[in-house]
Order: structure tokens, then sequence, then C-alpha cells
């Protein structure tokens, strides 16, 4: 004998008003090529970007991901925010010049092999039905180089890694 259980079922348009939380819709982009950049200024990072067209202006949208980099001198950071919705409520607040929503740490030493994780994750209210573009973007210290998804010094025991940024529309 075959049984189905579940708590609720969806419906494709959201919850009913006052249910909140059910996932509408996702939107997701993972990039496995290998990029760099010497800027510091915040600059995009190409194809480490979503496209998602709110059903509701009170929706929220999940955003969930991360990045994996490093630098040509593990001694300095790279500085990471996403662009889009309201996400410049997704940094820090002002006190160095550099305000962002993650950064890679540091390392006393200079590991020319070490690779970071920098994850991410916000609840943005864009309040729109129209199309909400969220870039990832970065910046590194000292003007050095920065990598995406690969160490600076690549050997035998490298490995490139992938990137990937989703974005979740969640009914309210």
């Amino acid at each position: 004998m075959s049984q189905i259980k579940v708590n609720s079922i969806v419906p494709v348009g959201g919850l009913p008003a006052g249910a909140n939380g059910g996932i509408i819709q996702v939107v997701s982009t993972t990039k496995t090529d290998t990029t760099s950049s010497n800027s510091s200024s915040f600059a995009n990072i190409t194809g480490m970007s979503v496209t998602i067209t709110p059903s509701s202006s009170s929706n929220k949208i999940l955003l969930v991901g991360y990045v994996n980099t490093c630098t040509n001198d593990a001694r300095n950071r790279v500085y990471f925010k996403i662009t889009g919705g309201n996400c410049s409520n997704y940094i820090g607040d002002a006190a160095t010049g550099h305000e962002t929503a993650n950064v890679s740490p540091a390392s006393y030493d200079n590991f020319a092999y070490m690779q970071t994780s920098v994850p991410f994750n916000f609840l943005d209210s864009p309040a729109t039905t129209s199309a909400v573009t969220y870039q990832i973007q970065w910046a590194v210290e000292a003007s050095q180089t920065a990598y995406l998804n690969r160490a600076y010094t690549v050997d035998s025991n490298s490995a490139n890694t992938a990137s990937t940024l989703t974005a979740y529309e969640v009914s309210v």
C-alpha cells in the first residue's frame, strides 16, 4: 500500500495572505571558470548575477551563495558585496572605508596555494514586481591580484572550484 504524507502543498502563486514562507521561484547561477581582478574599486564578477521578477511586491528574496577566492599575496583581503534590490542594507556600517557584505580573511603568512570560500546569505525586500538583478562584486586590498575559483599558484594538487548565487522568492 502506498501513501503520500505532506504537511502542506503550496500553490504556484505562493501562499495565501497571512501565510508565510512558501518558495515561489528559484533562480541560480554557477560559475565554474576562473577569472582575476586587481581593482581596488568594486567591479562586477562576470557570470555571478541572477535576475528574478517577484510575483508580489511584499515578497522577499533570499540570496544564498558563496565565492571561492585567493590573492597573489594572502596577507591581503578581497572584499565582496551584492548589488541590486535593497542589498545596500547588506554591508557593514561606515567605519574603515571598506564597508562590505563579506571579506576573505587575510593571513599572516603568504600562502600562495590557499583558497577561501566566502559565503553570502541575505533576505532582501526589493518591494517591486519588476525584474531585479543581483550582482556579486569584488575589490582587492592594495591593488593585489585576486583570483576566483582557483589558487594563485597552481600545482599538481591544486583544484579549480565553482562559485554560486541563488535567489529564492519567498512569499510573505
